[in-house]
């Protein structure tokens, strides 16, 4: 066995171009499917390791109980303590309520510098069934009693690190940390969950006895949370009814005023991970994405199988010799498979080793693509166990037909010299079909990539309706401290001070998902209109800043409270007015029977992606810093003069919010920002288009490798009758160029179904051009020519006394 490896060594460094592209090849491949495995494994682990999970479900919020996808996480205060008033002894009731504090400030020993906190996240109000229904372990305290004073507090084993770190677990208990004004008492300690979950908690209080005992039924929040665990489902069938018949009669009459009324469902936890309308902690992701990947890895490992075959049958012609005289000397069958085998797996393995370096720098080339919380729960056993399958599998599929066409070689023609340089089987029928399946996926990851760029372009660049160049958004401070309370209009005045500054204005980004809704209606001869809108507060700079169009009417005027309003192009056909002028003076009135005079028409504009049509919008004015929450300042057209602007801008803030830090973004910026899962997914397909061509390119050229030796004898003869070697490089690659066009004839007609697919996502989108296909084909015909020019060139330029020579 020991010499089987050395002969296999011996043989693969002989042959050190073939080699490295062979390891190259598979290399890739085994690249992508570990990568892919360790993301695959990790979204598909969610939940899994919580015992009888298959009997936990959330309790979730519908419009339309057919449509339990479509739903909403939150539920009303009052459903929680009904239903525990309401449950069985079969039934674990577990409420789940997110809290949030400014800061938490710990104080640390002697002569040390107390830790501050700011905005801490994961803070958990609960009840110990929450304790009941997650396998966490104890490390100090208990269930039962670690939240039974108001104030006391469990945190996970990170979290007491991180806010004790000079303390053990034991001596952590009893210590105390400020929560805004309240001083809470660390009460229990338990390990952070060693698999991965949508339960993020990491401080867990008791829920406030005002939240618990509040018994209104009108308001959900995705805050508020419920979960029931039950392996009775009769006993689940009964709570949700004992909910939906105290909403009917509490909250369901007034919401049927202004729409649909809710409907409770139990929605099983198992599935949470994949459903991104309950996700509350942003750990979710899409079941599309995930199938997706797997697509790709198939695809990558599949390319780089065929790779490895047309590369290793391109060399049977030349290893006849070497067969023939093992066959002479006694050689069975079996005993060439084998050797074949050992061949492939050395080549696999080495593979394996190049794959570790190039999953590193994937990792840090392309981080969003991976979660940071993956190497954390990642089983070294089971990627192992996944591996070692991978390099069996990747064996045993990619030497099993060159095994077969070595076995097949006639020892006594090739030790006469007869060597057959097309060895039936090594013909190029089956490998042209190869490379043909290659370029076909090399061609439609190659329209995909252009298109979704084309998209994205269009997306980011196209006329939103309003101006967002050179516009800094900055959102107000809203913390005690940070001096939340000053009036934001004293920043901007002291910025129109300065004649570096182009404007200033406040209010809600326009393409932004932060508004307020409300129902108003629009009195008509024969009754009244009712008109559901959001509501965005602006002051009076805010259209001239954006350059929003006015059709009608005027600008709001500065108040105090929303005294006037402006509505756009879409709400006034929603009103039935088909003319802006007739809008001006009409009166909008709420449910509340409070009238606001329309004083101006506006042209439309994105108020979000452009996946999503334009809808009706009103605008109000408002002096109040937690209704316009965001300073709107506008920079000079000369980006020279940006630098100084923005050090004004800190400079002044710096005097009105000493203790608020001076953050700022570009609107150009969180305008991308809605698109970053779009743009990630195009970094895929840009990447994966590389990447296959990459793999596709290296088969062609062990194709072209083939072509260029049986063709040998042919070549020289026709340089002997006076060939050019332009004409004898245009012969040969003539064959690769029909390959390729067959390959855009049989990809385009896919990649234009699956983009168009992709395109119906967006509302405002662009037609696919016709320049495209030509352009993904232009690109692969000069990727294919450049791929084969050298074995073209090398051929054509052998001297043909030595390419006629026989043996």
């Amino acid at each position: 066995m020991i010499n089987k490896y050395k002969l296999t060594f011996r043989y693969l460094w002989r042959n050190k171009l073939f080699t490295f592209l062979n390891i190259l090849g598979l290399s890739i491949g085994i690249s992508a499917c570990w990568m892919i495995f360790r993301i695959v494994h990790y979204e598909f682990s969610f939940e899994k390791a919580i015992p009888d999970v298959e009997d936990i479900h959330q309790i979730v919020s519908l419009d339309d109980i057919e449509k339990l996808n479509e739903g909403f996480a939150g539920i009303p205060l009052g459903l929680p303590l009904l239903l525990t008033e309401q449950a069985l002894p079969d039934v674990l009731l577990v409420p789940i309520y997110t809290q949030y504090f400014e800061r938490i400030l710990v104080p640390q020993g002697q002569n040390e510098e107390n830790l501050t906190f700011e905005d801490p996240q994961n803070m958990v109000g609960t009840r110990t069934s929450y304790f009941d229904m997650l396998p966490y372990e104890w490390l100090e305290g208990n269930a039962k009693t670690a939240l039974s004073a108001p104030n006391n507090v469990i945190l996970t084993e990170s979290r007491a690190k991180q806010y004790f770190p000079k303390l053990s677990t034991q001596e952590v208990i009893g210590k105390t940390f400020m929560g805004d004004t309240t001083q809470y008492v660390v009460s229990g300690i338990v390990k952070d969950l060693s698999f991965p979950s949508s339960f993020q908690g990491q401080i867990f209080f008791s829920i406030p006895e005002k939240e618990w005992t509040d018994h209104n039924w009108m308001g959900m929040n995705s805050n508020h949370l419920f979960f029931v665990k039950t392996k009775n489902p009769n006993a689940l069938k009964h709570l949700l009814q004992v909910a939906q018949k105290e909403y009917d009669r509490i909250a369901a009459p007034e919401h049927a005023k202004f729409g649909p009324t809710i409907k409770f469902a139990p929605f099983p936890l198992l599935d949470k991970h994949f459903q991104l309308q309950y996700d509350t902690e942003g750990t979710s992701t899409e079941k599309k994405v995930v199938f997706g990947l797997i697509a790709i890895g198939a695809f990558l490992l599949t390319l780089a199988c065929i790779n490895y075959i047309n590369l290793s049958t391109a060399q049977v012609p030349q290893r006849a010799k070497e067969i023939g005289i093992r066959k002479t000397l006694g050689a069975k069958p079996s005993s060439i498979t084998m050797s074949f085998l050992v061949e492939t797996f050395c080549i696999t393995l080495l593979a394996l080793f190049l794959s570790w370096p190039i999953v590193t720098i994937f990792k840090h080339i392309y981080p969003e693509f991976v979660s940071s919380s993956i190497d954390q729960y990642t089983n070294p056993w089971l990627l192992s166990l996944f591996l070692f399958g991978l390099i069996l599998f990747i064996t045993l599929v990619s030497a099993i037909y060159p095994a077969f066409l070595i076995n097949r070689v006639r020892s006594i023609d090739t030790l006469k010299g007869k060597v057959d340089h097309k060895i039936k089987g090594t013909q190029l029928s089956l490998r042209k079909a190869l490379i043909v399946f290659q370029f076909i996926i090399a061609q439609f990851f190659i329209v995909c990539a252009l298109i979704m760029g084309k998209q994205l372009d269009f997306t980011v660049h196209t006329d939103l309706g309003f101006s967002h160049y050179a516009v800094v958004n900055i959102t107000m401070p809203t913390k005690s401290y940070q001096h939340g309370d000053v009036n934001p209009f004293l920043y901007k005045q002291a910025l129109q001070k300065h004649p570096e500054i182009a404007g200033v204005a406040l209010g809600h980004e326009p393409l932004n998902s932060s508004y307020w809704g409300n129902v108003y209606y629009l009195k008509v001869d024969t009754g009244r209109v009712q008109l559901n809108t959001p509501r965005k507060y602006i002051d009076q700079d805010y259209i001239d800043l954006y350059e929003i169009e006015l059709l009608a009417g005027k600008n709001i005027q500065f108040s105090d409270t929303m005294r006037e309003i402006l509505i756009n192009e879409s709400a006034l056909k929603a009103l039935g007015l088909k003319n802006p002028n007739d809008a001006i003076g009409q009166h909008l009135t709420t449910l509340e029977n409070v009238s606001f005079p329309i004083v101006g028409v506006y042209k439309d504009f994105n108020q979000r992606s452009l996946r999503s049509k334009m809808g009706p919008l009103l605008l109000g004015s408002s002096n109040k810093r937690s209704l316009l929450q965001m300073f709107n300042i506008k920079l000079p057209e000369d980006r020279k003069k940006w630098s100084g602007a923005i050090a004004i801008m800190e400079q002044e803030w710096k005097k009105i919010y000493p203790n608020a830090p001076f953050e700022y973004k570009f609107n150009e910026e969180r305008i991308k920002k809605i698109y970053e899962n779009d743009l990630r997914t195009a970094k895929l397909i840009d990447l994966a288009t590389i990447v296959t061509i990459l793999v596709s390119c290296l088969g062609l050229f062990g194709l072209s490798t083939l072509t260029a030796f049986q063709r040998t004898k042919e070549i020289g003869i026709r340089k002997v009758l006076g060939a050019s070697v332009g004409k004898i490089v245009a012969m040969l690659s003539k064959e690769f160029v029909k390959l390729v066009f067959i390959s855009i004839l049989l990809a385009s007609p896919l990649a234009w179904w699956v983009m168009h697919k992709w395109l119906e996502d967006f509302a405002y989108r662009i037609d696919i051009p016709w320049w495209i296909f030509l352009v993904a084909g232009l690109c692969a015909t000069v990727i294919a020519l450049f791929t084969v020019s050298y074995q073209a060139v090398k051929a054509a330029i052998v001297n043909p006394v030595d390419s006629l020579r026989d043996e």
